[in-house]
């Protein structure tokens, strides 16, 4: 990676990047190549690229919004809450136009219901650890201006959890819907970071029920009363199964 950063290959990989990224037919491996770099690259390297490279996927978003663009968009923006950050994907999103994280939230997640339409194993994994962490360890989803989109995302995450894979895409769609389209691999990391042993985000961790549980528990700890109120907005059926976590993770909220 320091090579990369040494010969100044950052622009070259941003200008493919955004070649890739207007394709409706190859923005996924946009995503890919993005999805390496904030891998495998120092933070400092990417700093100055940050705000071109979500105006970038923003444009494109308001341009030519496909269901499979919006479900790679939603796990990249996953990955970078799990190496970033919740707080820090909510600022870089809202330097773009203030506000607009709350249309990810409201249009994408919860209206249009993407979360439920990822569909490979180590994807929906990334939501699942990617939402968690934005919800139980992010302050602008718990006091802050984003608290009012608490309920709806954890609903969103159970409901990952619970209901089966949304497979419908629209009639306009079925084109571009690459059939047994990969979803997040390393044949980028391969090419670009040769010799670097295969990297997944959410390698160390198990159980994704269980980490909702033990983060959940881990916010109640730091903020006693906040997430059973919260939690207690929830529809019932919501609310059981978020009971049969915490039972079987053995921790409980207060």
């Amino acid at each position: 990676a320091a090579q990369v950063v040494a010969q100044n290959k950052i622009n070259g990989l941003l200008g493919v990047f955004q070649k890739l990224i207007a394709s409706k037919t190859n923005d996924h491996e946009g995503f890919y190549l993005l999805q390496s770099m904030v891998e495998h690259l120092p933070s400092d390297a990417l700093a100055n690229y940050v705000k071109q490279v979500f105006f970038i996927l923003f444009q494109r978003l308001s341009s030519s919004k496909t269901t499979k663009y919006v479900k790679n968009l939603l796990v990249f923006f996953f990955v970078y809450v799990i190496k970033h950050g919740g707080s820090n994907l909510i600022s870089t999103c809202d330097q773009i136009q203030n506000g607009i994280f709350g249309m990810v939230c409201d249009s994408l997640i919860v209206k249009d219901g993407a979360v439920q339409k990822i569909s490979e194993t180590t994807d929906k994994k990334i939501a699942a650890v990617g939402l968690t962490n934005l919800l139980c360890n992010t302050e602008e989803m718990i006091n802050g201006r984003y608290a009012d989109k608490f309920k709806p995302l954890l609903l969103a995450l159970i409901s990952l959890f619970e209901l089966p894979q949304d497979e419908s895409i629209p009639d306009d769609e079925h084109f571009i819907e690459i059939e047994d389209t990969p979803g997040y691999q390393t044949a980028y990391s391969q090419l670009i970071f040769a010799g670097k042993p295969e990297y997944d985000p959410v390698a160390g961790i198990g159980d994704v029920r269980k980490y909702l549980a033990t983060n959940l528990a881990g916010l109640s700890s730091r903020q006693p009363g906040k997430v059973p109120g919260l939690v207690g907005q929830l529809e019932p059926s919501a609310q059981q199964c978020l009971n049969q976590y915490l039972q079987a993770a053995g921790v409980n909220i207060q």
